[in-house]
């Protein structure tokens, strides 16, 4: 913990199976947090979080969520109205990731936090990873590799978290989110989503592997499930992104990186399920029980808060605009597949 007096205070909003499952098992455990105030659109919901971990507060407003906390962590789907409401209270803030779908306005979050003296944390829980960075250190300069995500676990994952009665959020009751000027057509958009909200951590980890990577092509399927997704990095390296549709119960979330003397390969594990079940494969054999991500970024944030700065890393926000960017040079590329004939 930091040299304070006191933890960081904090204050929660969203109360979905990310805060059950994730989130608050971190931060109600950790001497560097005192988690204050919760808050949720359901408000039963948010109740039963403060019941299981001990928060002493629900609030029902964002003004009595924020009073006298030091940062606001949102983990709703939706991010920016609260993001500025933060701001305006003068307080850090930690997002989920994305912070929306139009990296314009995410730029602009980021200045105004940056000109304000606050931080502006982005949960790109990837770039914490053990199992990632073991990959980068045996494949430090990759020459070309995959990504793949094919994810149909988190849905019932997200359920078994939940207290009994209540059901995952999706983001077909959340307020409609800026979408850029540039994506003309609604596949283009289907397309940013998926990446955004499906592929955030392979964008991630793609960016720290290969820092200028550019997209090069991008196709939606027919039935606006699936995309496939070509990469160059800045020596012409090939990079294949697919993130695909599945059926209930599968997952399978891997990144493979070649290099010029050896290869990584990581096959994740499930959502919600300890990290210890991660692997990672290279020519010399295979490594797992790697400590937990979420554990990982959160220490990074309280440095952070601390002004400690992982030298290794950039900071958050920077990380997030370069995701964000990239998946929007892919969804502007992006072109519908073809209608496939069934007879």
């Amino acid at each position: 913990m930091s040299l304070r007096t006191r933890p960081w205070r904090l204050a929660v909003a969203g109360c979905g199976a990310a805060a059950f499952g994730l989130h608050l098992p971190v931060l109600t455990s950790s001497p560097d947090f005192d988690v204050t105030a919760l808050a949720d659109r359901d408000t039963a919901r948010a109740r039963a979080a403060a019941a299981r971990f001990a928060v002493p507060r629900v609030a029902g407003k964002i003004e009595d969520l924020v009073d006298g906390v030091d940062m606001l962590v949102v983990l709703t789907g939706v991010h920016q109205d609260l993001i500025e409401a933060a701001l305006d209270a003068q307080l850090h803030v930690f997002t989920e990731k994305p912070v929306g779908l139009d990296v314009t306005e995410t730029r602009k979050l980021a200045d105004r936090a940056q000109g304000a003296g606050l931080l502006l944390e982005v949960g790109a829980m990837r770039a914490h990873d053990p199992a990632l960075h073991a990959a980068l250190a045996a494949v430090p300069e990759p020459t070309g590799g995959w990504l793949i995500k094919a994810d149909g676990f988190d849905e019932a994952a997200r359920r078994r978290l939940l207290p009994p009665g209540f059901s995952p959020y999706t983001f077909v009751d959340d307020p409609p989110q800026t979408i850029p000027r540039q994506l003309a057509d609604a596949h283009q958009v289907t397309a940013l989503k998926i990446l955004l909200w499906q592929g955030y951590h392979l964008l991630t980890a793609l960016t720290l592997a290969v820092p200028g990577v550019t997209p090069a092509a991008c196709t939606l399927d027919a039935d606006g499930q699936s995309l496939h997704a070509l990469l160059f990095g800045p020596a012409g390296q090939p990079f294949t992104l697919v993130i695909s549709a599945t059926a209930p119960g599968r997952f399978l979330e891997q990144i493979h990186f070649g290099g010029a003397s050896d290869t990584a390969t990581v096959d994740f594990a499930r959502p919600y399920e300890p990290s210890t079940a991660t692997r990672v494969t290279t020519a010399t054999g295979e490594q797992s029980d790697f400590p937990d991500p979420f554990a990982a970024m959160w220490q990074a944030v309280s440095d952070r808060l601390a002004g400690q700065y992982p030298a290794d890393l950039p900071t958050s926000t920077a990380l997030a605009v370069r995701v964000e960017d990239l998946a929007l040079g892919l969804a502007g590329l992006c072109r519908p597949g073809p209608h496939l004939r069934k007879d």
